[in-house]
């Protein structure tokens, strides 16, 4: 009996050495790595983006043949060709077409007795298309009113700088009056002042009260003022009639006195322009002689002048 037990404990050693042979031994698992959320949010943004800028683009490329087949399709409305299915557009990102069918045109390679004139069609407007932007036709072009440039005017002003025309602000002194208006003609037929410009070169050499003055004669003057006008007014204001002939009276009873030739002839010249006009030289001489002291005019008187150059 005792052999049989060992024979038993062997036997269920062996069972158990056995079915250990069997069983795997346990395999480690593998540890799954961290994902860092940071990237794959980043990731996943770049990839939205790129998903809708595609989308777009697709949506821009589909928009804009739309609008090419729209314009086609009402080109050959105008030209009375048969409509192709009408286009159906819905908004959104995807849009939603019938292809126009090909417009079939025929050729005639036989030339025409006589050239027909080209038909009329009327111009029909392009309608919006819902979903695709729509550039706004350009502005209208405003006319720009350009002024002619007058280049007489532009010479004879540069020209007035080099004469030294002095400006003229008024008076009282009809003798300095009278000399601006002969300097100013002067000036004016220096450079060849054309007569359409005269007056506009002479409202520019006024100057204080005469500048005001004249602004009241061109407000109280209906139309077009004249060069003449201006000297007409000018002599009216600044050297009356009355001027005029005390300027006479003065030549007529001019005499030496107590002055030198030189300083009596200096007199006399500039009393002449206002009173000896239409003299001759003749007259000039026995004037002169008339005002001198009673001494020099017997002497004078023995000689016979042919000019007042002389008798100085």
């Amino acid at each position: 009996m005792p052999p049989r037990r060992a024979t038993r404990a062997q036997i269920a050693r062996d069972a158990r050495e056995a079915q250990d042979e069997h069983v795997q031994p346990a395999v480690p698992q593998p540890v799954a790595p961290q994902i860092d959320q940071d990237a794959m949010r980043q990731m996943i943004q770049e990839s939205v983006q790129q998903i809708a800028q595609e989308t777009a683009r697709q949506a821009a490329q589909e928009a804009a043949r739309v609008a090419a087949q729209e314009v086609a399709r009402q080109m050959a409305a105008a030209q009375q060709v048969p409509q192709g299915p009408q286009i159906h557009v819905q908004q959104g990102p995807q849009i939603h077409m019938q292809q126009v069918p090909p417009v079939q045109v025929q050729h005639d390679h036989q030339a025409p007795a006589q050239q027909a004139p080209a038909p009329q069609y009327p111009q029909v407007p392009i309608q919006p298309v819902p979903g695709v932007f729509q550039v706004p036709p350009p502005p209208p072009v405003i006319p720009v009113h350009v002024p002619e440039v007058d280049e007489t005017f532009i010479r004879v002003l540069s020209q007035m700088k080099y004469v030294n025309l002095e400006h003229f602000s008024g008076t009282t002194d009809p003798t300095l009056a009278h000399d601006w208006r002969h300097s100013l003609d002067k000036c004016l037929n220096t450079i060849s002042c054309p007569s359409r410009h005269k007056l506009r070169i002479a409202e520019l050499y006024l100057r204080g009260d005469a500048a005001v003055w004249w602004d009241g004669v061109r407000v109280m003057h209906h139309g077009e003022m004249t060069y003449e006008d201006f000297l007409y007014a000018f002599n009216k204001k600044y050297f009356p009639r009355e001027a005029l002939d005390e300027k006479k009276n003065d030549f007529e009873s001019l005499r030496q006195s107590g002055k030198s030739v030189r300083e009596y002839e200096h007199e006399f010249r500039q009393l002449h322009r206002f009173a000896g006009i239409g003299m001759d030289e003749e007259d000039l001489i026995r004037r002169f002689l008339k005002g001198m002291r009673v001494e020099l005019h017997g002497r004078c008187s023995m000689v016979t002048y042919t000019s007042l150059e002389d008798l100085v």
